[in-house]
């Protein structure tokens, strides 16, 4: 590697006049071609495959490596000894134009793909119409350089601040801006995530206590709802299931006479690109939730009533194969129910009769009351468990979730460490054949 003079020769010719501007002394400077053009000096390299580089730089001595020539240089050789050479002209590849080329190479759903694209167009790349903002007014990323972003955290700072959505939201588009720059680290592109920069001040989400429901509250809403819609609130609160879990349960999901009753969770209703379709359960778990005895006739005699609906629909994405199945809960025509549709038209209604939410005045517009949606009882179901004692993983299991997701929502409603530990000693300390005297305490000392 060197450092070059571009405005002078370095093996001048016969006739070539000496520099006026830059000679100094017995330093005799020739100007090339190039004199006065552009910045002067430039560093030469090659990189480990043997391909040869160079960059050029306003000033020579310095300790900042992207102005200084030989703060450069010396940051160059560094990394080629210890194997994080990262090639500057790579790293000028737009944001956009990598994360798009990442994103094409997910193996994601076609949900999960339609909702990565959407997030970053409308939060991370540019509109179009804007001098780089997103389509909501904020700052964007997806026209600056991967390098322009590693170098400067500033950046991806000002982005973070300027992004309108709530704390949580938040997390989710600068976690996804973040996989792409993992993914650029990998590729040699950068060397740094500026989402993770120190200066980098990252929202933390208020983590919000899970509220189960009572058993009135339970009866109260199957009350409010129509008839044929009535089971929901007993099956969600015990079973834990969610709400497209609950819409696309067939009849040859349920087990009511093993010797171990149970309801096999194996696919759910989603809405693909305007199309409800049957999908695999979230994260792919399908699990088995023991069938309660106490939910068993309830469930029965709502079969016997409303007898199971043959709903036929596309497999995972509206091409995908199709798949029969009989569905516990459908609408009267036959048609699966989705969720948005199945809240504004029924759920949200029913919350306002059964007095979970306050009723609307005339001519208010009714407000969607999310914490107390149909997720609530999967709230409950959880509550009912933990606090009888039953087993974190085997919770978990029953979910289709993680024991660290668990644990994190729902261990305020586990019975609390102290009382367990003193019910167990107590239990160690009693005396089977005196109904729980208290004990022997020997009087003589150790021998």
């Amino acid at each position: 590697m060197s450092i070059y003079d571009r405005w002078h020769k370095r093996h001048p010719q016969q006739d070539d006049i000496p520099c006026r501007e830059h000679s100094r002394g017995r330093s005799v400077l020739y100007p090339t071609a190039e004199h006065g053009q552009g910045d002067r000096w430039q560093v030469r390299w090659r990189d480990e495959n043997k391909k040869q580089h160079k960059r050029n730089f306003t000033k020579r001595e310095g300790n900042d490596p992207e102005t200084c020539a030989s703060a450069f240089d010396a940051k160059v050789k560094t990394t080629l000894d210890d194997g994080s050479y990262v090639d500057p002209h790579d790293a000028n590849i737009t944001f956009e134009a990598f994360a798009e080329d990442w994103r094409q190479t997910r193996s994601y759903d076609m949900v999960r793909a339609v909702r990565v694209a959407g997030t970053l167009r409308r939060h991370v790349y540019a509109d179009p119409s804007t001098l780089g903002k997103t389509p909501t007014g904020a700052p964007a990323l997806g026209h600056r350089t991967l390098r322009e972003l590693s170098k400067r955290p500033s950046l991806t700072q000002a982005w973070v601040s300027g992004m309108k959505l709530g704390d949580s939201s938040k997390e989710q588009v600068i976690s996804l801006v973040s996989s792409i720059f993992i993914a650029a680290i990998d590729d040699g592109l950068v060397n740094r995530n500026p989402t993770r920069a120190k200066s980098v001040t990252r929202p933390k989400p208020e983590l919000k206590k899970a509220r189960p429901w009572t058993l009135d509250q339970v009866e109260a809403m199957a009350a409010a709802l129509p008839n044929r819609y009535a089971i929901l609130p007993y099956l969600g609160a015990g079973t834990g299931m969610r709400q497209a879990e609950m819409f696309g349960l067939a009849v040859d999901d349920l087990e009511f006479l093993s010797r171990r009753p149970v309801i096999h969770v194996r696919r759910q209703v989603r809405v693909v690109a305007g199309v409800a379709c049957f999908a695999p359960v979230k994260n792919r778990k399908e699990h088995d939730v023991p069938l309660a005895d106490s939910l068993s006739p309830i469930l029965a005699e709502h079969i016997r009533l409303y007898p199971p609906v043959t709903v036929t629909l596309p497999w995972k994405q509206p091409d995908g194969d199709l798949v029969t199945c009989e569905l516990i809960i459908a609408r009267p025509d036959g048609r699966p129910w989705r969720g948005p549709g199945f809240d504004q038209v029924i759920w949200y209604r029913a919350q306002e009769k059964a007095g979970i939410t306050p009723a609307r005045r005339k001519g208010e517009r009714r407000k969607a009351a999310r914490d107390q949606g149909m997720h609530v009882l999967r709230h409950t179901a959880a509550s009912a468990w933990l606090s009888a004692g039953a087993d974190i993983v085997a919770v978990a299991a029953w979910l289709g979730d993680t024991v660290e997701t668990v644990h994190r929502t729902y261990a305020h409603l586990m019975p609390d460490a102290d009382d367990r530990g003193r019910k167990a000693m107590d239990q160690f300390f009693r005396r089977a054949d005196d109904g729980g005297s208290a004990l022997d305490v020997p009087s003589g000392g150790i021998e």
